[in-house]
């Protein structure tokens, strides 16, 4: 089965309005697949889609409900960025992700399921793993949602 490409599929959405995004989000996915296409760098989709694969079908939501978590494609894209873009020895490229994402759209479950995947299939030895918020407990929700995934 081959993988997809949720990087290209959500800029090529936003780009024609299908999904309606900020000039930011559009400049951002912009340069990324203009880098991907210069082969500045190169997307690995089996690490990708296995980091995609681990969160859908591994971490479950932790309040008030406990089904698995169905990332959106926005989602599906950021993922495909953090763990699918490298360069030639397979090292990610992205390796500090600041995500700014509006209220109540799940950014504390999402930020947990990135590091349940980090912490266990990322085969990067000795990494490190911050969460950051204007207060504690903001960041503890996220570390609250690992957790209890």
């Amino acid at each position: 089965m081959p993988y997809r490409n949720y990087i290209y599929e959500y800029h090529a959405k936003i780009t024609s309005g299908e999904i309606v995004a900020g000039k930011w989000i559009k400049e951002i996915y912009k340069i990324i697949v203009g880098g991907l296409e210069k082969q500045e760098y190169f997307f690995n989709a089996k690490a990708a889609n296995k980091a995609i694969k681990f969160i859908e079908n591994f971490c479950h939501h932790s309040k008030g409900r406990n089904d698995l978590i169905k990332l959106e494609l926005w989602q599906k894209a950021i993922v495909s960025i953090i763990f699918g873009i490298q360069d030639e020895e397979k090292t990610r490229i992205f390796r500090e992700i600041f995500i700014v994402i509006g209220r109540k759209n799940g950014k504390s479950l999402f930020a947990s399921a990135i590091i349940a995947y980090m912490v266990y299939l990322e085969p990067e030895y000795g990494q490190e793993i911050y969460c950051l918020a204007p207060k504690l407990d903001q960041a503890t929700l996220v570390y609250d949602g690992f957790y209890k995934m």
